[in-house]
């Protein structure tokens, strides 16, 4: 038992297999109820997806251990940095109600890339989207870790963000760039969600592709000009078939654009899916770095083969979280940066940084 509950953590649960499988075999919908039932059933669970994760979670606000004051704080910082990086004056909305939009985001973003956070905040202030945050416990992260191992703790997280949408009454809930964030409150949740609990959830790559061709927006492509490629996260792309609307974007505001191979729901896994890119424990990150993301690290270099040069400044469009986090550990095992001039970064920081408004490059040349 013990074996079969530590094979069932050496699967990213990316299900390419069951693509590439003659008889369609589905390893990874195998293996995740191996590990479902070795929670609910036996007690048996990965430290960082359970106690510091949903158990975390739960009790506090995020799996960070943030709880709602922590998050006022750094939304207050992060204001003060779009201030100081371009001049704009926002403030972003909490707990605003009757909003369009609820924006929930991965609390690492807040932590680990508050750029990301910062760019949204700046288009959906230019595109005049009626949004809003949450500031309470169980609406400011949208991480759901049960999404990898157990079905309980999966709904619960799930039925606190649709709590905190209908106490706002908002009209919608969007998910940020967070993969697998949006195939538990998306697709998943359709099944435990009924009746009263029902509300309209959306990922932001297509609101962001909207808002990019609506015209309220003006973009200079020329302020994009450096070799860009995309990186497509399992469960939003693969999992959920949302393909074209961030390839819209990135081909519009990205004249260097260049695809993996393969690529679309026949991705490789970036190697920290199924909670990888949070595992931390003995030799698990060497592991990680060392063979679960080099397939990944491969189509990245050869995607740039041809301006592979340290001193052509290239970037990695990796619009999840979970992935940025397993990007960051991996370009710094390989010395990506300084051997090939390789970062990584979400989605709307190339939104923003391609805007005419925005004077000073958005972007920073640096792996963070």
């Amino acid at each position: 038992v013990a074996r079969l509950a530590e094979l069932s953590y050496r699967c990213t649960l990316c299900r390419r297999c069951a693509q590439a499988c003659p008889i369609g075999v589905d390893n990874g919908l195998i293996t995740r109820e191996i590990r479902k039932l070795m929670s609910q059933e036996l007690g048996l669970n990965v430290e960082e997806l359970h106690n510091s994760g949903s158990v975390k979670q739960l009790k506090t606000g995020s799996s960070t251990g943030a709880n709602p004051t922590a998050m006022l704080d750094i939304v207050e910082f992060i204001e003060e940095d779009v201030k100081e990086m371009t001049g704009m004056d926002i403030k972003m909305p909490l707990d605003k109600e009757g909003a369009d939009i609820l924006l929930i985001h991965n609390f690492g973003e807040f932590l680990a890339w508050p750029e990301n956070i910062m760019a949204f905040a700046i288009i959906f202030e230019k595109a005049g989207i009626n949004w809003t945050m949450s500031s309470e416990m169980g609406g400011y992260d949208s991480v759901n870790y049960g999404l990898w191992y157990d079905d309980a703790q999966l709904a619960r997280v799930a039925l606190e963000h649709i709590r905190i949408a209908k106490k706002l009454n908002v009209n919608r809930i969007v998910m940020g760039e967070c993969g697998h964030a949006h195939k538990a409150l998306m697709p998943v949740a359709d099944r435990i969600l009924i009746d009263e609990n029902i509300i309209p959830r959306e990922s932001a790559y297509p609101v962001l592709e909207e808002i990019v061709f609506s015209g309220k927006i003006k973009f200079d492509p020329k302020k994009n000009d450096f070799p860009v490629t995309l990186h497509d996260p399992c469960n939003a792309v693969r999992a959920m078939g949302i393909v074209e609307p961030q390839r819209r974007i990135v081909r519009e505001l990205c004249p260097q654009f260049v695809e993996m191979e393969p690529h679309g729901v026949h991705n490789y896994c970036c190697g920290g899916g199924s909670g990888f890119a949070i595992m931390q424990g003995k030799n698990f990150p060497d592991w990680r770095n060392g063979l679960s993301f080099r397939m990944k690290f491969k189509q990245i270099l050869d995607a740039f083969q041809n301006k592979i040069d340290p001193e052509i400044y290239k970037y990695v469009c990796s619009p999840c979280s979970n992935c940025k986090g397993t990007f960051r550990d991996g370009l710094t095992y390989y010395n990506a940066f300084e051997k090939c001039g390789i970062i990584y970064g979400g989605l709307v920081e190339l939104i923003v940084n391609a805007m005419v408004d925005i004077e000073k490059p958005f972007i920073e040349w640096e792996l963070k």
